[in-house]
């Protein structure tokens, strides 16, 4: 897959920022993720997203990195 979906980049950023969020609100989630361990966040509402992210978290793998899969709820509520 090396064509990147439309929005993508956004779609991305505004996981990351609800996953911060997330992490503001629930310190302790940080101790289920391995030091140094590349989070790759999987929307459960947007396939194509997910497939994308999941594609670039396998491909963190090949590399050799140590890649944490987490699904989100959802890209409607990570904007709210």
């Amino acid at each position: 897959m090396s064509i990147i979906p439309p929005d993508a980049v956004g779609k991305n950023i505004d996981l990351a920022f609800a996953f911060a969020d997330a992490i503001l609100n629930d310190p302790e989630m940080l101790t289920r993720i391995p030091d140094g361990a590349t989070i790759v966040l999987i929307p459960k509402d947007d396939p194509e997203q997910a497939a994308y992210n999941i594609h670039l978290g396998v491909a963190a793998v090949k590399r050799g990195d140590n890649a944490y899969f987490l699904h989100v709820e959802s890209l409607t509520t990570a904007s709210q």
